[in-house]
């Protein structure tokens, strides 16, 4: 009778190496960014293409910083122009490279942050020209019209 205890122990060991030590977030109860499926293919985006993960990071530096302007009450525009043009360059360059480079899963993941960031930098952005106009004395009117077409 033939043993095979020393062919197995190498492939139980690789399998556990594989599957035992995955970095998968092991707290599914969470209520962090991982409870919402876009922001967890966001998060995603760490094990794709670097120009994939620095979008994502530049992103949500641009969201976090429009917020601390607002919060502030003060707007840096070159910061703001910064992240704009930042934003612009690596979409372009992203985009330059496609599908067929970056890979399906790279792109869905480029695709799902672009989704999930565009419409609250844009929220964002919006809130920062009410603010800048409502200093600057804008025609109580417009400033209502402007509320509204921001969905406040």
């Amino acid at each position: 009778m033939k043993h095979y205890h020393g062919t197995l122990r190498p492939t139980t060991f690789l399998l556990v190496a594989l599957f035992g030590c995955s970095s998968a977030p092991t707290d599914t109860t969470s209520t962090d960014a991982r409870s919402n499926p876009a922001d967890a293919a966001v998060e995603a985006a760490v094990s794709c293409d670097p120009i994939v993960g620095e979008f994502r990071d530049l992103m949500a530096d641009y969201e976090d910083g429009l917020k601390s302007m607002i919060e502030a009450g003060e707007v840096d525009k070159t910061r703001q122009e910064e992240w704009s043009a930042k934003a612009k360059e690596l979409n372009d360059r992203i985009q330059a490279r496609g599908e067929r480079d970056l890979g399906r899963k790279c792109w869905q993941e480029f695709n799902t942050i672009s989704q999930t960031y565009a419409p609250r930098i844009a929220e964002l952005g919006m809130k920062m020209a009410m603010m800048q106009m409502e200093k600057t004395g804008l025609d109580p009117a417009m400033m209502e019209q402007m509320k509204k077409a921001a969905g406040q």
